[in-house]
């Protein structure tokens, strides 16, 4: 069972079936809604889909808790976000899932920022089935003045996303030769005898494999690979950051350059 907060901007149906995936997957405790409480037209479209979805979670799931909140103001999100985790984490030690779709860039960082000083705390966005459909095509007769005008919207002074002091750690040499090893073969390990084989360690030598079960604990605590008991030992398997990370290590590949016009 989770606890599921939902950042209500101009989607409706895409936020509706998230809760709703996570529904039937793991099962919902309670819903925060946090709405855009300006008195501009971003806020007049939260607060319509906010009241749209109360009324269509209460019936399901009971009456969701409602939270104003300025989107376009990281240090306003980070505070709202930062109260209901500390009563929902911390306090009632639940799991919490923030649905990041529908809300601003400065939000966006600001929920990544606060999650990651919270155990347990994840993040998800919906996709929408047809990207870009308010963007017209190269050959619409429109597209070339809807270009001009959208790239040439001035900005105002950067806004810059404040992260904490203590970084994440990145895995050491000898844990990235795990990862890799790990993705080579299709992600997991039966036993941690066999990694170690895989990796070039000696099972037989005591030393070695103290130091490669430290290596691994530290792995599984950085959150890159889970640890399952099986009947054979304990089977070892990248997580889908890990996946990621392992993916990022082996392509490390200058970028590509922008295409010429």
């Amino acid at each position: 069972m989770v606890c599921i907060m939902c950042m209500v901007g101009n989607d409706y149906q895409r936020i509706l079936d998230g809760v709703q995936y996570w529904d039937r997957k793991e099962g919902i405790e309670n819903i925060y809604l946090l709405y855009d409480d300006k008195k501009d037209k971003y806020g007049f479209v939260s607060q319509a889909n906010a009241l749209e979805l109360v009324k269509t979670f209460s019936p399901l799931y009971g009456k969701p808790t409602t939270l104003g909140y300025n989107p376009q103001d990281f240090t306003n999100v980070f505070c709202a976000l930062h109260l209901i985790l500390c009563r929902e984490v911390e306090q009632r030690r639940r799991q919490v899932m923030i649905d990041a779709t529908s809300t601003t860039k400065e939000a966006y960082g600001a929920t990544v920022t606060v999650s990651l000083m919270f155990k347990g705390v994840r993040i998800y966005i919906i996709p929408p089935k047809e990207r870009g459909w308010y963007v017209p095509s190269p050959q619409d007769p429109d597209f070339q003045e809807w270009f001009e005008k959208t790239r040439s919207v001035p900005g105002l002074d950067p806004v810059e996303i404040y992260l904490p002091g203590e970084r994440f750690e990145k895995p050491k040499p000898n844990a990235t030769i795990i990862l890799t090893t790990l993705k080579k073969h299709g992600g997991s390990a039966n036993t941690l005898v066999s990694l170690m084989r895989r990796c070039g360690y000696d099972p037989d030598d005591p030393v070695a494999k103290n130091r490669f079960s430290r290596i691994i604990a530290r792995l599984d605590k950085g959150g890159f690979v889970k640890k399952i008991p099986t009947k054979q030992g304990k089977r070892v398997s990248l997580t889908r950051f890990g996946e990621v990370y392992a993916e990022a290590i082996d392509n490390q590949l200058p970028p590509k350059s922008v295409p010429r016009a």
